[in-house]
């Protein structure tokens, strides 16, 4: 027997469907962001575009405004894509290494 053999201890059925569990989650979730991502990017866009464009006496602030709004969006969605793509990691090491 190897002595790295002994110290890896029996991986639990419950600790495997949790993981598994925890791993198709994941995958559900940023599926279901990246489609809500493209939904609120098709509502935002126009919007936007209508709101700036109906403000003839004031177009310099709310395009400041916009610029702005648009780019905490496009920021929060990274790094929510960031944190989603390093959890699916997290947990598919996980699941290598319970599989063995």
């Amino acid at each position: 027997m190897n002595p790295s053999d002994e110290s890896i201890p029996a991986v639990e059925p419950e600790e495997e469907r949790f993981v598994r569990r925890a791993l198709a989650k994941a995958e559900r979730t940023v599926r279901f962001d990246w489609i809500k991502q493209i939904v609120v990017m098709l509502i935002v866009f126009p919007g936007a575009y209508f709101l700036v464009g109906s403000a003839p006496e004031h177009p310099v602030p709310f395009t400041v405004i916009m610029v702005i709004g648009l780019m905490l969006v496009a920021v929060t969605s990274k790094i929510v894509g960031l944190i989603n793509r390093n959890t699916r990691t997290i947990l598919r090491a996980i699941a290598e290494i319970d599989r063995r």
